[in-house]
């Protein structure tokens, strides 16, 4: 049979008469036959010769993404436009292949690297065949500048190409090259119905490279609908949309509205303006910019400063400005909103290393941090602080100080400051809040401009004060516009994800707003799944994945596409919750999450902090736990004791230390912890050790395990756990979904 699928091959790359080939490549059952093509091996393309599909085909080996070819001296005379028709073999959803080839535009790496501008059958469906693509080089100028030498390199994930062929003109065959019928498209996956699942990539970093990430898009769009996915996510940047001030300019995103139009996909706009690689040129030399300036080193970063005044007309503008083009569109399903910080999360500057957000403007000052240095910025705090106090003797009573003025007062940093915890919470507590009235602003302002649509804000890190988020009033914030969060922290450990993901899941679901999540890069083919996992289990909305995470390797699709169903939007039995202690960690630093972590294999439970506690959210659980943290509002030690006193089950470990209220006295649940203390219809266990031991741990697990104050299905989930990589949640008709974390087995 071999021999006549070759012939087949052949038959199937005839040429119309008028078009001539350069030059071609082919793997045969003999060998490989150059001519005027050559591949190479090496650096980020090795590779290898392999049966696939019936046929011998050249791959990429583990770890290397291109195939790299050069063109012998005769070939590289070609000038465009040229097509590059390529036999691939259609294993699983895909982009199918792409070509970036040296132009003639220049030798900057994007002209180097320069992406097919057009595709015709590029899509790869999971159809297990051979199929033929042709791309578009349209200014072809071959000098050997790319790596190993290349002329050309070949991308997608993964590839498996069994010829080549360089053609001075468009093949007869184009139009039907790229037909699909809806058998093609027929998704082989499905989510839960009301469920979002959202691929973002293909984004262009400049005007210059929209249309060749529109069309690597366009190529990649057939395969997402065939995964199942709902939307795709591109990164709407302030800088290519408004070309000069007041001037818009819609052209990069209308490409991808047309493909949203033609496949059925729909849209999440991810509208960025703060972050340095979404600031115009117009605006970063001008002098109404500011950036955020850190306390540590008096520097100034590129991030824009969310004090700064001019920034609230130029988001209002902006963002009345995408409405008017889109909003009557058709394409869109939720706004993803970016309002700060280095990516566009709602937290401040906080990555340690120079990485991709330089490159619209260059390498910037960039660290974790406190970042309230600007003039607008000491302004504000001087402002609140004055709001607070009324005078300057009544604040310099409370810190302990000396000021003669408001003048004096000034942000610090303060882990470095000898002040009393009043004084630290009273920065910290200006800090967040400022954060939450940037993100009460955006959200307020486009659900004006977009009245019914689905509205996310961006929320990002794992809450220390440093970023100055504080999940819990993000999400009440959006559920009072009819919003939701999406938080962009998850790996590929559930576990760590329950922990980073919990406070949102928790918090969205007492204020009555919906949720999403996001990987924060990279995920293993185990992480897919345990994602699938936490976004079932928690409830969420939507579920968020980087292309590359589920089309990278055939691994990765398959466990998407055998795991998908699992993605149902159900609410979690969640009778159990554990006290985060947020005014601890303003005061002492995030040492939370690890405990929290730990505790998982034992329970399913909720993470409820002190302003959730203030707004009723104990009433929400039958049983309380504490883990870290001993210093918070006397209001808030009151609440958890009368909850107790209610009838509320509180678990807590002696080796906790004293509990207090900021100023020091003893904290008002502080009684009901003594043995034989009067607890009223409550019930108070304490454990007699430290709470980060795994005695604590089984402690709290054989408690609950036996607690009549839990539903049967809660304790039967509790009493079947241990720490054993086995994970349980129990939904309110008593059925569980279990991960097993060491197989990657969710049932």
């Amino acid at each position: 049979m071999r021999p006549i699928v070759t012939l087949m091959t052949l038959a199937a790359l005839a040429l119309p008469a008028q078009a001539k080939v350069i030059a071609s490549w082919r793997v045969t059952e003999f060998g490989v036959q150059e001519r005027g093509l050559k591949l190479l091996s090496g650096a980020d393309g090795e590779t290898e010769l392999i049966g696939k599909g019936g046929s011998r085909c050249a791959t990429t080996r583990a770890g290397s993404a291109f195939l790299y070819f050069q063109a012998t001296p005769e070939a590289a005379s070609l000038r465009g436009p040229a097509y590059l028709t390529v036999e691939f073999y259609d294993g699983s959803p895909s982009g199918g292949p792409t070509a970036h080839y040296n132009s003639d535009a220049g030798t900057e790496t994007a002209d180097r690297y320069r992406p097919s501008e057009d595709a015709a059958g590029a899509s790869a469906l999971g159809l297990l065949k051979w199929r033929t693509a042709s791309l578009k080089l349209e200014r072809p100028r071959f000098q050997r500048l790319q790596n190993l030498s290349a002329d050309f390199r070949l991308a997608g994930m993964p590839l498996f190409v069994r010829s080549l062929r360089l053609d001075d003109a468009r093949p007869a065959n184009w139009a039907k090259l790229g037909r699909l019928t809806a058998a093609d498209l027929k998704p082989l996956a499905k989510i839960g119905a009301g469920g979002e699942l959202i691929v973002g990539g293909w984004d262009p970093t400049t005007r210059a490279d929209a249309a060749g990430s529109a069309n690597a898009f366009a190529a990649n769009a057939p395969a997402l609908k065939r995964l199942g996915v709902t939307s795709h996510e591109s990164y709407v940047r302030w800088n290519l949309c408004e070309t000069a001030p007041g001037a818009y300019d819609w052209s990069v995103y209308d490409r991808y509205v047309a493909t949203y139009r033609k496949t059925g996909l729909k849209w999440v706009p991810f509208l960025i303006v703060g972050p340095p690689y979404a600031i115009p040129n117009w605006y970063y030399n001008s002098p109404a910019r500011q950036g955020y300036v850190c306390l540590e080193h008096g520097e100034t970063s590129d991030v824009e400063s969310l004090w700064n005044p001019a920034m609230r007309g130029h988001v209002s503008r902006f963002i009345r400005a995408f409405a008017e083009h889109y909003r009557e569109s058709g394409v869109i399903e939720s706004l993803l909103l970016g309002i700060t910080g280095n990516y566009g999360e709602a937290i401040y500057v906080a990555t340690p290393n120079q990485d991709w957000t330089n490159q619209t403007h260059g390498p910037y000052h960039s660290h974790p941090g406190f970042w309230a240095g600007d003039k607008y910025a000491v302004d504000s705090f001087q402002q609140a602080m004055r709001a607070k106090y009324k005078t300057i003797a009544a604040l310099n009573a409370v810190w302990k100080t000396a000021y003669a003025g408001f003048e004096d007062v000034k942000p610090f940093i303060p882990a470095k400051s000898s002040l009393p915890d009043r004084a630290k919470l009273d920065f910290t507590g200006w800090y967040i809040g400022s954060m939450n009235d940037w993100a009460r602003f955006w959200m307020t302002e486009t659900r004006a401009a977009f009245p019914k649509a689905e509205i996310y804000l961006c929320t990002g890190g794992h809450a220390p004060p440093e970023h100055g988020s504080d999940f819990g009033e993000q999400c009440k914030i959006a559920a009072s516009v009819q919003g939701g969060v999406r938080i962009t922290n998850e790996a590929s450990n559930y576990a760590l994800n329950f922990a980073l993901t919990r406070w949102v899941a928790s918090a969205a679901r007492q204020y009555g707003a919906y949720f999403s999540f996001e990987p924060a890069g990279g995920v293993s083919e185990k992480g897919v799944v345990a994602r699938v996992y936490n976004a079932a289990a928690s409830g969420a909305k939507g579920l968020h994945y980087y292309s590359d995470n589920i089309l990278r390797t055939e691994g990765a699709t398959g466990v998407w596409l055998k795991n998908a169903a699992f993605f149902q939007q159900r609410r979690p039995l969640t009778e159990v919750g554990v006290y985060y202690p947020e005014t601890d960690i303003q005061l002492h630093g995030a040492r939370f999450l690890d405990a929290a972590e730990a505790v998982r294999p034992r329970m399913d439970f909720a993470f409820i902090s002190d302003g959730q506690i203030s707004d009723g959210g104990l009433n929400g659980v039958k049983a309380l736990f504490l883990l870290q943290g001993t210093v918070a509002e006397q209001g808030t030690w009151q609440r958890i004791a009368d909850w107790v006193r209610a009838g509320g089950l509180l678990i807590a470990p002696a080796g906790l230390a004293p509990l207090t209220a900021v100023e020091g006295e003893p904290a008002a649940l502080t009684p009901l912890l003594s043995p034989g203390a009067e607890t009223g219809k409550g019930r108070v266990l304490l454990f007699n050790g430290p709470p980060d031991s795994e005695e604590y741990r089984a402690f709290l697990s054989a408690s609950l395990a036996a607690a009549p104050e839990l539903s049967p299905s809660t304790r039967a989930a509790i009493a079947k756990s241990a720490e054993d990589g086995l994970f349980r949640t129990v939904f309110p008709n008593g059925k569980i979904l279990s991960y097993d974390a060491e197989a990657g087995v969710i049932r």
